[in-house]
């Protein structure tokens, strides 16, 4: 049944993203979608000074993106958030302030399966801060085009 208004489903969703997001203290603008599933492997993080970095490699991703979109930036920034708020909700990183995310695709590996970064593509960066209780975006500087 094709229907010109979305489903309950639909609709439920959407809340609970809405939802996550807004109770992560994360703007609704970036509640364009579900954030990306980024597996353990593909994400490295590491605390710098004051502040946690946070590498995310979206290769795995790039399909789910490109079928995105021009909602891929936005799919992006609410994955960056989620994660943020994940590492620095652990206690190793909870006493940083501030994440940097780093947004790459490592497109090859080397003989032992490990990432060669020297021909990676770089998308941006997208940091936030801690303010309370809440993880707020502070700065964008995500170039990504499907």
């Amino acid at each position: 049944m094709n229907s010109r208004f979305p489903s309950a489903f639909a609709l439920l969703r959407q809340a609970v993203i809405l939802g996550t997001l807004s109770s992560a203290g994360i703007s609704s603008a970036l509640a364009a979608g579900a954030p990306l599933v980024v597996e353990k492997d593909h994400r490295v993080a590491a605390a710098k000074d004051s502040r946690l970095i946070l590498v995310l490699d979206l290769k795995p991703n790039l399909v789910d993106l490109q079928k995105s979109g021009a909602e891929a930036s936005d799919l992006i920034r609410a994955t960056a958030a989620r994660y943020a708020k994940d590492y620095l909700a652990q206690p190793e990183f909870s006493s940083s302030p501030k994440v940097v995310v780093y947004l790459i695709s490592v497109d090859s590996m080397d003989e032992y399966n490990r990432a060669k970064f020297d021909g990676m593509r770089r998308f941006g960066t997208i940091a936030f801060e801690k303010k309370g209780d809440e993880v707020v975006l502070t700065e964008d500087k995500l170039s990504f085009s499907p």
